[in-house]
């Protein structure tokens, strides 16, 4: 009986302290992805916006201010706020269009410390 208490006095295993631990990175880790994943999928419905042009028939025809209303009608539809028109730049060329979309997204962490995310993207639209 002896021995068999002095054996499990050296057996190796968690702390209530390790496992404490263990769990505040984990929590910190999924506070950062719930903080995060909304901007990520907001640069992906952005991405996917602005790919969609190519397949719009004769979009090298149509003037900025066309191409800007049609970017508009998609970020109305796929519920895209935080982007303005000041964002994008479009240059026309003979046969090509070119859209450049630059914006930062600075988001609150914790106290006085932010994330920054800085996007660029370009499409370069061919006449179809």
């Amino acid at each position: 009986m002896l021995n068999k208490c002095i054996k499990y006095k050296n057996q190796k295993g968690f702390t209530l302290t390790g496992w404490l631990v263990v769990l505040a990175i984990f929590l910190y880790f999924a506070y950062l992805a719930m903080i995060i994943t909304p901007y990520l999928i907001s640069n992906n419905t952005m991405n996917r916006i602005l790919e969609s042009l190519k397949e719009e028939p004769g979009i090298t025809q149509k003037s900025k201010r066309d191409i800007w209303r049609l970017i508009e009608n998609r970020m109305i539809v796929n519920q895209v706020r935080d982007i303005t028109k000041d964002n994008f730049d479009i240059e026309k060329g003979n046969n090509t269009v070119t859209i450049y979309l630059e914006y930062d997204d600075k988001i609150k962490f914790m106290g006085n410390t932010y994330i920054l995310i800085e996007r660029n993207k370009s499409v370069e639209l061919v006449r179809n």
